[in-house]
Order: C-alpha cells, then structure tokens, then sequence
C-alpha cells in the first residue's frame, strides 16, 4: 500500500503533536537536587560531548543544529555547574575545544536514568499491544531522526 500525500501530511502532524507533548512530559522529568535544571538541549551536548570527544564550539554546534551563540550561552551555563571544561586546542591555540569532565559524566548518566525509570512506569501502564507498536515503531523513527 502506497500513502496518499494527503495521509502522510496528516500523519507528520499527529505525530509532531504526539513527539512534542512526549518530550514535554520528558523535560519535566528526571530534575534532582544534583541533576538540577538541565535540559535536554545541554543533556544533548553532554552526550555529543560523551560521544564525540572533545570539540570545537563550532563542530559543537553543528552537530547540535543551532547557532555557535546558543551553543556558547549553553557552554557558559554547563561550565559553570563544572559539567564541562573548555581547554586551548593544541593543533591552534586560537581556537578552544570543549570537554565533559567527570561530573557531567556522572550528571548526564544520573539525569537519564531517571527519565529512563519515569518513562518506563508510564510505558508498565500501556497493554501489550501498544508496547508491540511502540516497538515495531522504533525502527522507522530512528531512520527519520538521522
């Protein structure tokens, strides 16, 4: 079966609708006294930062999709709380390349460990049939979101 441009617009919407109030549900999930106020923007610079290396701020932002600016003003932010260092690179002393040190290592795990448990106490409450969607849905999300 071949969709409609009619029903894949109507889907982009529900599910656009659907995506945002489940990340809302997970932006106010998972704050402790240690994890603090982190979004899941600087969440997600964490875990380039875990994933990647160290980075420029440019690369940095690239990779996150936004502005060098924003990607500053979160830096700031992050540097501050002691999540992540910035260092001269050795290559060109011009240019700084950010790092997670240690405790935002130990932020990023513990902040997504508890989204992790809030979110599968909500999925305990669907019935086997929806957890089967959810999981046969996994597959065709990720290839949209690369």
């Amino acid at each position: 079966m071949v969709a409609t441009e009619a029903q894949v617009s109507e889907l982009a919407g529900e599910l656009q609708r659907v995506l945002s109030k489940v990340l809302s549900v997970m932006r106010h999930t998972g704050r402790t006294p240690t994890s603090g106020d982190l979004t899941l923007a600087q969440l997600s610079i964490l875990l380039t930062l875990i994933d990647q290396g160290p980075m420029r701020m440019t690369e940095l932002a690239a990779h996150e999709k936004v502005r060098t600016p924003t990607t500053t003003v979160a830096i700031r932010r992050l540097e501050k709380l002691g999540l992540v260092k910035r260092d001269r690179d050795p290559s060109d002393l011009r240019a700084v390349l950010v790092d997670i040190t240690p405790e935002g290592l130990a932020q990023h795990q513990e902040a997504l460990a508890t989204r992790q448990a809030h979110l599968a106490s909500l999925l305990s409450k669907l019935s086997c049939d929806e957890l089967d969607a959810l999981t046969k849905a996994l597959a065709p999300l990720e290839r949209i979101a690369e």
